[in-house]
């Protein structure tokens, strides 16, 4: 069953099916939310928080829109710890003897946010290239040359430059969708 059943099923009164939503989002959403906070003993409770406030407020979720269930599950969850780190920056006060102890250039939370969150829509959106693509863009990004990656997979230099454009393609829209844009005709 696809996540727009599910919140139909939600919608027209069956509250359990809810917990199939959870479950199937349980375990990434629980390591998105680490990697950005970086802090075990607060991950499992905005992960209930995020996922109590989605659950109310499902009604908005609007799938016309063509922003698929998990992106706006995980939009939650980064807006939920950026709050988070605003409420750390509100706590936290550093001395003025610290403040010669602090990395220059350190990127600020809302910087290691967004970073993070490319991070992870570029792998997510990596694991949905299909095979042989993948694996050619992936040779390309780890610095092979062409001819090396047509040698290496036993293909001509000519497909090798088609699934190199294929891939990047496929890859614009895929990060378009994740971030909420319209959907487009794919590769």
């Amino acid at each position: 069953m696809d996540d727009l059943e599910i919140i139909a099923k939600i919608r027209n009164g069956n509250a359990d099916a809810y917990a199939l939503l959870v479950e199937k989002y349980h375990r990434p959403l629980l390591t998105f939310i680490f990697r950005i906070v970086d802090d075990e003993s607060r991950v499992e409770d905005i992960g209930q928080e995020v996922f109590f406030n989605v659950y109310k407020s499902l009604k908005d979720f609007d799938e016309r829109k063509g922003t698929p269930f998990s992106a706006w599950l995980f939009i939650a969850a980064r807006n939920r710890c950026a709050s988070v780190f605003r409420e750390r920056r509100g706590r936290k006060r550093v001395g003025l003897e610290e403040i010669a102890a602090l990395p220059d250039g350190a990127k600020n939370a809302e910087d290691m946010l967004l970073e993070q969150e490319r991070m992870v829509a570029l792998d997510a959106c990596l694991r949905q290239i299909p095979e042989p693509f993948r694996m050619t863009l992936l040779r390309s990004l780890e610095g092979e040359s062409l001819d090396q990656i047509a040698t290496a997979e036993g293909i001509s230099t000519g497909t090798v430059k088609s699934r190199l454009f294929r891939a990047k393609e496929r890859m614009r829209v895929l990060v378009r969708e994740y971030f909420g844009g319209k959907k487009y005709e794919g590769v």
